[in-house]
């Protein structure tokens, strides 16, 4: 009996120490990405998430190029909150990625998504162990799927400030590629401690954080959008997605959740 406990007590030590070893690595990490002292490394890894041979081509030939005005985003709006970094993000592209990633559940819950975060943690780590490129500050897996008649409706996209991984689904598809980038800045993000800025039921942008000029008169049609709120409003109940990074910026509550000064 008493060696059953001392050896209970024993597994009991390991994993609380485990746990505090995961719990300070991922609060280091996050740290870290928020004090914008140097250039945050992000790979992007493309996946298809469809069998169209147009899809496979597309995310195939996807490089670093490709995400330039995701780098121009953020030197441009970081400059105006102050950072005088010359690049606050750099983007790579690694093809690294020979399976997909677990995909967030149908009908998460509490068990099903810590699961689900787990295993999405442990995949995003033997991927970039198994990549050629520097280990990366965030991880990106954009999964690509068909755009026109006949596509499905494309599941959430997610960020997780604990590990630093995002997962997007995007449209495999050149005249996509302006949305597309929308999405996964705002994914980035909320790796980086962002909330989302509109309401979960309607989609509709936050008044007045939601807004991309908070101080129009009048206040609708906006011409501008927050990317944490991903939409433009038009009007107090209708709003549009936007086309393309330059339609969107970053507000002052976003900025203060990722560390840029007011």
């Amino acid at each position: 009996m008493a060696a059953r406990t001392f050896l209970g007590t024993l597994r009991l030590a390991i994993l609380i120490a485990v746990l505090l070893f995961v719990a300070l690595g991922a609060w280091l990490d996050r740290a870290r990405s928020r004090d914008w002292d140097n250039t945050l490394r992000v790979t992007v890894y493309p996946a298809s998430h469809s069998t169209d041979p147009g899809v496979r081509a597309y995310t195939a030939a996807l490089q670093a190029e490709d995400f330039a005005d995701v780098e121009s985003f953020f030197i441009d709006e970081a400059s105006g909150y102050g950072i005088t970094l010359e690049r606050p993000v750099r983007i790579r592209v690694s093809h690294a990625a020979r399976e997909l990633p677990p995909v967030l559940p149908d009908r998460p819950g509490p068990l099903t998504i810590a699961l689900w975060s787990l295993r999405l943690r442990y995949f995003a780590a033997r991927t970039a162990w198994n990549d050629s490129l520097p280990a990366p500050d965030i991880q990106v897996f954009a999964l690509y799927s068909r755009l026109g008649p006949g596509s499905t409706a494309m599941p959430d996209s997610v960020g997780l400030s604990k590990g630093l991984i995002a997962l997007t689904h995007l449209y495999g598809d050149a005249a996509a590629a302006g949305s597309n980038q929308v999405v996964l800045v705002h994914e980035v993000l909320h790796t980086l401690g962002a909330t989302d800025k509109y309401d979960f039921a309607t989609g509709q942008p936050l008044v007045p954080e939601g807004l991309g000029e908070q101080d129009r008169q009048p206040l609708y049609p906006q011409d501008l959008g927050e990317i944490m709120a991903g939409r433009i409003a038009t009007s107090a109940r209708d709003a549009v997605v936007a086309d393309s990074l330059e339609q969107m910026l970053v507000g002052p509550v976003t900025a203060l959740e990722i560390g840029w000064p007011p």
